[in-house]
């Protein structure tokens, strides 16, 4: 079975987008280490997934010319990538090498686990991360604390039915201040 995994960036008080959406705090300050572990990151082979809000920002940026000139490596890679987008909203795709899935996100992500291929990553996308982790799908969570408060926003697990366990993995902290923490659920 595949494995499904999350990462999406925190703030300090617990968010993951803020008022109206607003990611402008994820800061992309970058110091060389971090450079260096978000360069490694693009070089792993993995199928990108996406809720419609997370997709359709994504593909306003990846594809154009800034984001080619500010981070060539990245850019280069999201491009490239396999991307899936699950909306029921959306009629079409834009952004190259991206499948629709109009279906129930938990179904279809069941159905994309058993197929073969390389991992699953879910990039930001809250509502369908709280999902699927409610489903037992998520194996690994990747949480980016960014050091900033923004006092509201959405919570990564805001209207979960249930409680989930998680266990910690491991943690790394970058000199700009920002800590990776990973974490999978705890086996029942």
């Amino acid at each position: 079975m595949r494995k499904l995994q999350a990462f999406l960036h925190i703030s300090a008080d617990g968010y993951f987008s803020g008022p109206g959406g607003d990611l402008s705090w994820t800061r992309h300050d970058q110091d060389p280490e971090y450079k260096q572990w978000a360069d490694e990151n693009t070089r792993g082979e993995s199928v990108l997934g996406f809720g419609r809000t997370t997709y359709q920002m994504m593909a306003s940026f990846w594809p154009s010319p800034m984001a080619l000139e500010r981070e060539p490596a990245m850019a280069k890679k999201m491009n490239a990538s396999t991307k899936v987008v699950f909306s029921r909203s959306l009629n079409e795709t834009t952004w190259n090498n991206t499948m629709l899935v109009k279906g129930d996100a938990v179904e279809e992500m069941r159905k994309l686990k058993q197929e073969p291929g390389p991992p699953l990553t879910i990039l930001g996308s809250g509502s369908i991360v709280r999902q699927l982790a409610e489903a037992g799908l998520v194996d690994e969570f990747q949480l980016l604390i960014t050091p900033v408060a923004i006092g509201g926003g959405r919570t990564l697990f805001e209207g979960a039915a249930k409680k989930l366990e998680l266990d910690h993995v491991s943690t790394r902290t970058f000199q700009n201040g920002k800590v990776l923490l990973i974490y999978k659920p705890q086996s029942s």
